[in-house]
């Protein structure tokens, strides 16, 4: 007796095999922590690339915001002071702290707000999120905000420091464990109103556009 081709088959070992092959290079829908994890990774990287490379110019913002009366040449003339006063190097100041508080905000925002939005809409339902989408990617970028800006805090608190007190440490481990020692928790945590409130209103500024 002959036997029969699979249901799958299409009757050509030739176009059966293509078919297997391009099965095989299509790529599977992620979900889940696979999905999350993408959303975190590229949101930890453009984070901590964007706001690292941004050193120079926030520690000339400092020193200007410290001392008006010294650093009053704007943010060229600045830059020229840092360096003839400090060194070169001192406009690195914080880079530390800057890199891995912005690698784990970026994470817990972006991975974050993917994992948030879903969560509402298996909540509300497609059709009800999708007619309220603003306030679900709201929501989600609020929460996402959150708990992110709860990463973040410890690490701008000992860049912050660094940078006003170039003396207060030799970096992030010494800023970060100083400040552990002498103010403990609390030391961490003194400024994270303000910080949630400037990244909720960014953060939903950049919603709203998107939302249009």
């Amino acid at each position: 007796m002959a036997s029969t081709a699979p249901a799958s088959s299409t009757g050509s070992t030739k176009l059966d095999a293509l078919k297997q092959t391009a099965a095989a290079q299509d790529p599977r829908k992620l979900s889940g922590v696979a999905l999350y994890s993408r959303f975190a990774f590229a949101g930890a990287v453009c984070c901590s690339v964007t706001h690292g490379g941004l050193t120079p110019v926030d520690v000339v913002k400092t020193r200007i915001q410290l001392d008006p009366v010294t650093y009053n040449r704007g943010l060229i003339g600045g830059f020229r002071q840092v360096i003839a006063n400090e060194g070169a190097g001192a406009l690195l100041t914080g880079a530390g702290p800057t890199f891995a508080g912005y690698f784990l905000q970026g994470a817990f925002k972006f991975g974050g707000y993917e994992f948030f939005k879903q969560q509402c809409i298996n909540q509300v339902g497609y059709e009800a999120a999708s007619n309220n989408r603003t306030a679900v990617y709201l929501a989600s970028a609020a929460a996402a905000e959150f708990f992110a800006d709860i990463a973040l805090c410890p690490l701008e608190a000992t860049r912050i420091r660094l940078v006003s007190e170039p003396t207060f440490a030799n970096g992030l481990l010494g800023g970060f464990s100083k400040i552990a020692k002498t103010e403990g928790f609390s030391g961490f945590y003194s400024g994270f109103g303000p910080i949630l409130f400037k990244q909720l209103v960014l953060g939903s500024t950049t919603i709203l556009y998107e939302a249009r």
